[in-house]
């Protein structure tokens, strides 16, 4: 988005350094990391923990950076470049993603949609990014809809996702990731979006939300929706349909048990490996095909649904859009090879998004052998181990064949395992070439497997799950 410096400078009410005249200059788009910056762009100097932008500001400037968002002058002699000077960069970067956000719905045609819950934000994101991008003769034009990149769902990622949009498209579908008190309310005020989506509400984060809870913090997104503003909710948390109810009495939810006037319920598989939903909402009932198998399918199914319906998208178009829209990487990603179901899902791992893949693999995993290999959950605070017993006893109700488990609370695991007398294999392993050694050595009761990959990023995951690929030849 093409933002001059001086507009950008009364946004965020910065002084400016600069030795020449400012009046035609323009940026277009940001960045704080300098390796990501493009010609044209911001480059927005944040002190970390372990880096600080301000010293990075000249390899930004060599890459292309026509503005520097800064808390001091990052320059040692002359300013090759404006440099908006600030108190705190990350507030003012917010301000002036705020400002871009009210140009942009200037027009009435433009939508932002906000999506925040506990797991699956990102893939409801792309779910939702894609159907409204199709077009009544159910071609794609990708140019209708920004959206975050990646998961930049932060105070940072956020407004830097809103600078790099054009401001052209109709549609801004935005991610909104909290995991202290006072996030959502710093996220809400810089999106105030048209309408809100809030897919769930259950344990994660809870090391820095837990003193109102989850629900309570999820639900302050309603809050900034203006009077007109449309917010879906899932009514299948209680605390969350409390706290959204009293938020914003108007809001309409959705289930996916309840005979709610918006809902959704998982039928099947069907021979292509789809999920066949079943949609409900006030005006319309229809099925759709995806490729999210099970019950958090239904949620992001029926959340998707109500919104395209809202803005007026036909049965159609949503059930070529869903049937067509790829998971995010590293999210339920689905591998077929030879007698193997390799499932990916490393990206982080809550207790509610780990219950969810388990009940995915469980239902792919019909005739077959089901093995899962396990990361720990994190930030989870005082609920860590009960909640790793609780992913226990629900992965020995599923009686997998093997479990692997990597982390520090694997007794708590095991604990869980327990309740439900599983018998099959549980072990805690530390080495890529430990889990595959050991998978080698198992003896299968079926022709077909299995593997469901799934555990927090500082697991590194990723990398027990590229070593099982590399052995399998399926990279």
């Amino acid at each position: 988005m093409q933002i001059t410096i001086n507009q950008a400078q009364q946004d965020c009410d910065a002084k400016i350094l600069y030795n020449g005249d400012t009046s035609s200059l323009f940026f277009d788009g940001a960045a704080f990391d300098n390796r990501l910056v493009k010609e044209g762009n911001l480059f927005v100097c944040i002190k970390g923990e372990n880096n600080d932008g301000h010293n990075f500001a000249e390899n930004a400037v060599k890459r292309g950076a026509k503005a520097i968002l800064a808390e001091h002058n990052p320059f040692k002699d002359q300013l090759p470049v404006p440099v908006l000077l600030v108190e705190n960069s990350v507030q003012a970067l917010g301000k002036i993603a705020h400002a871009a956000r009210i140009r942009f719905g200037e027009n009435k045609d433009h939508k932002v949609i906000g999506i925040t819950g506990t797991a699956g934000k990102t893939s409801l994101k792309e779910l939702i990014s894609h159907i409204l991008c199709i077009e009544k003769d159910l071609s794609f034009n990708e140019t209708k809809v920004a959206k975050n990149i990646l998961n930049y769902n932060t105070q940072i990622g956020m407004p830097i996702s809103i600078l790099n949009a054009t401001g052209k498209e109709k549609y801004w579908v935005l991610e909104l990731g909290i995991s202290h008190p006072q996030d959502m309310h710093e996220l809400g005020l810089i999106l105030v979006p048209d309408m809100a989506i809030i897919l769930n509400a259950a344990s994660g984060h809870t090391e820095g939300l837990g003193d109102k809870g989850v629900a309570f913090y999820k639900s302050q997104i309603l809050n900034f929706l203006p009077q007109d503003g449309v917010g879906f909710v899932s009514a299948d948390y209680p605390e969350l349909f409390v706290h959204s109810a009293f938020n914003r009495p108007d809001t309409r939810f959705f289930s996916t048990s309840a005979k709610l006037p918006y809902r959704a319920k998982f039928k099947e598989i069907n021979l292509e490996g789809f999920g066949i939903y079943d949609i409900v909402t006030p005006q319309h009932h229809f099925e759709v095909e995806s490729v999210f198998i099970g019950n958090y399918g239904a949620e992001n199914c029926i959340a998707a649904c109500a919104i395209a319906l809202e803005l007026g998208f036909t049965e159609q178009q949503i059930q070529q859009g869903i049937k067509t829209a790829l998971p995010p990487q590293m999210r339920f990603n689905k591998y077929e090879k030879e007698n193997w179901t390799i499932i990916d899902d490393t990206y982080n791992a809550n207790p509610l998004s780990t219950a969810r893949m388990i009940e995915s693999a469980v239902a792919l995993a019909t005739n077959k052998d089901f093995i899962m290999v396990l990361g720990e959950m994190k930030e989870l605070g005082d609920l860590a181990i009960s909640e790793h017993q609780e992913i226990g006893t629900l992965l020995g109700s599923s009686n997998p064949l093997a479990i692997y488990y990597i982390g520090s609370l694997a007794e708590a695991v095991e604990e869980g395992l327990k309740k439900t007398s599983y018998k099959g294999i549980f072990k805690s392993i530390t080495q890529k070439q430990e889990l595959l050694d050991s998978i080698n050595s198992l003896s299968f009761k079926h022709e077909k497997h299995v593997i469901l990959f799934k555990g927090s990023r500082s697991n590194h995951l990723e990398e027990y799950f590229n070593a099982f690929m590399e052995q399998n030849h399926a990279l």
